[in-house]
């Protein structure tokens, strides 16, 4: 209380100031901090908006490195079912070119396929997914389906090439995580039609066997130019129905045969069966794929005398009617070389060819003598792969240079050698086209274009063996093969297969070569079939005089009409004769020789052949 008392009537002090007066100032405007009040509001304002762009920017940029990173990452990792994922966004691949026959028809096309993938992330139930998908693709295995589908990948294949009617089946069936893209693929009209020839491509249209592959930088090189063959597809199915029919009736375990027109090298038909579907090659087995007529070798017999007989009369060693004692079966060192059809009489150089004489034709080589016979048949290019377009050409089998006196016997008459069917064509093509070798061609000769080819025996030479091969198909083992008005040359050849390091005889490859017409030659054909069997026709036989001659026959007739060959009202035998009888020098006696000759231990024991 005394406390209080004192703070109030405490003294109290009182100072004075003189106040400084103000400096004089301009009277500022009545709305002054109005105006100061907006200006410091739009500078929040800008600042603000800065501030909000400075964050989108981060914003954008940081989104941007993101996906910059996720692209870095995702084209380090290889992933391939995102390479797969941006390859089928991308733009359409090139335009693969068609393939056609001489006349334009389609062999082979380009069409968008659908196929239908599956994203195993959206797939619910991949058990009940893969049990639907399989009732519309039953060749599917559900299982592998199955642990596809329930896999962490982010893509699978489900099928490819899809027909209509299986897309939409797929699509009806509302199975989450699938899905379908179009992609081009190529399909073959004719389906088994010259498949061999024709050939088929991979899912990426990379060509893999025939045409498709020999041909595969034109016809993908993206411009769409279709490319057309030689083949004439009403004679190749000629030559495939008779060939189907007969390789049935015979039992043969295979057949082939070329047609070839004489002069240009041009294939108009090729056959190889059994055969395959090119539109799905996979479901073929790998025997039905190798093309016996351009890949496969053997030893195709006799078809090489006419051969040898050309060689022999182009040396000059040896003339039509010297004389070849084919009395005996020649025996060498315990090895033996007899006839077929023993005629057991010395036999001229013609009729060695005519009567298919084994021993007539090993002395016939023998005088020529090796060297000479490979050097004519390196010039026919029987000792090298046939020089066609296709990637399927054999690579002959010969012995090594230089043969020895028994390899030149058994090589004259077609056995120690195997070339392929093919080739052999050739080499016929050019005995028919006096003597003047042409390359065969899978790629149509132009009217009017000029063939350059390669002389590798005389006119002469050539006019002679011509006849020769008329009087195989009038006289001897390819009587069965004349057809009425269209005078056809020929030539039988059987060989027996080597089954386990030996000939085997109930194991035999028949052919037929033939060239018509002989006196004006223009088609060649060679026809074989791969161990046939006796029919009720063929008495027991299974040569190739019972066989492959008549089955060429019966093409040959067919083809005719085909070809444009004129029927002759007359038979040129009588032409065919005298055309023989130009050639006809002094007869020579050839005995067989005195001394041992050196073998080769790999020789045929016993080998004859028809």
């Amino acid at each position: 209380m005394t406390g209080l008392f004192a703070r109030l009537f405490r003294r109290v002090r009182v100072r004075s100031r003189t106040a400084t007066p103000q400096p004089l100032r301009e009277a500022a405007p009545a709305d002054i901090s109005r105006l100061l009040r907006l200006e410091d509001e739009g500078e929040r304002t800008l600042a603000l908006s800065r501030r909000r762009l400075s964050i989108i920017g981060v914003c954008f940029a940081a989104g941007f490195a993101l996906i910059g990173f996720r692209a870095v990452v995702l084209a380090a990792s290889h992933d391939p079912d995102q390479v797969f994922i941006a390859a089928a966004a991308a733009p359409d691949a090139p335009n693969r070119g068609d393939i056609l026959d001489r006349d334009g028809e389609i062999l082979a096309a380009t069409l968008d396929f659908h196929s239908v993938y599956a994203d195993p992330k959206y797939v619910w139930d991949a058990e009940i997914a893969a049990a639907r998908l399989t009732t519309v693709l039953p060749q599917l295995d559900a299982e592998t389906l199955r642990r596809d589908l329930d896999s962490n990948r982010r893509f699978v294949w489900v099928a490819r090439g899809l027909t209509p009617r299986q897309r939409q089946a797929i699509h009806l069936l509302g199975l989450p995580g699938i899905g379908f893209v179009e992609e081009p693929g190529r399909i073959y009209p004719k389906r088994r039609a010259a498949a061999h020839l024709v050939g088929y491509a991979d899912r990426d249209l990379h060509g893999l066997s025939g045409a498709e592959l020999a041909f595969d930088a034109a016809l993908s090189a993206g411009d769409g130019r279709p490319v057309s063959l030689s083949i004439d597809l009403t004679a190749q199915h000629a030559v495939e129905s008779v060939l189907r029919a007969r390789m049935a009736h015979f039992r043969a375990e295979g057949a082939s045969a070329v047609l070839m027109r004489v002069g240009t090298g041009e294939i108009l038909a090729l056959a190889s069966l059994p055969d395959f579907d090119p539109n799905r090659p996979n479901d073929a087995p790998n025997s039905a794929r190798f093309n016996r007529a351009s890949e496969g070798v053997y030893e195709l017999g006799s078809v090489f005398k006419p051969l040898t007989l050309a060689a022999a009369l182009e040396s000059g060693a040896v003339a039509l009617d010297d004389v070849f004692d084919a009395t005996d079966p020649i025996s060498i060192g315990g090895f033996r070389i007899r006839d077929f059809h023993p005629e057991r009489r010395p036999m001229t150089a013609r009729e060695a060819v005519i009567h298919s004489s084994n021993i007539a034709t090993a002395r016939m080589a023998e005088t020529l003598d090796g060297v000479r016979l490979r050097q004519f048949f390196q010039d026919l290019r029987l000792l090298e792969r046939a020089p066609v377009e296709l990637a399927e050409s054999g690579r002959p089998l010969t012995p090594a240079a230089p043969w020895s006196t028994i390899e030149t016997m058994t090589i004259s008459y077609g056995h120690g050698m195997a070339i392929s069917p093919l080739a052999l064509t050739a080499a016929y093509a050019a005995l028919a086209n006096g003597g003047v070798y042409t390359p065969p061609t899978l790629r149509p000769v132009a009217p009017g274009e000029i063939i350059v080819g390669e002389p590798v025996m005389s006119a002469e030479t050539s006019a002679a063996v011509l006849a020769v091969m008329r009087q195989v198909v009038t006289q001897g083992s390819g009587r069965r093969a004349d057809v009425d008005g269209l005078a056809v040359a020929g030539k039988t050849g059987t060989a027996e297969r080597v089954v386990g390091g030996r000939y085997d005889t109930d194991s035999l490859f028949t052919s037929f070569v033939s060239i018509f017409p002989f006196d004006d030659p223009e088609y060649v054909l060679l026809v074989s079939f791969d161990r046939p069997k006796a029919a009720p026709e063929t008495h027991g036989f299974a040569t190739a005089g019972w066989n492959a001659a008549p089955t060429s026959g019966e093409m040959i007739m067919r083809l005719s009409s085909i070809l444009g060959v004129e029927l002759r009202e007359t038979d040129p035998q009588a032409r065919a004769s005298a055309v023989a009888m130009m050639f006809a020098p002094r007869a020579r006696t050839r005995a067989r020789p005195e001394e041992p000759l050196l073998l080769n231990p790999l020789a045929p024991e016993d080998v004859s052949g028809e």
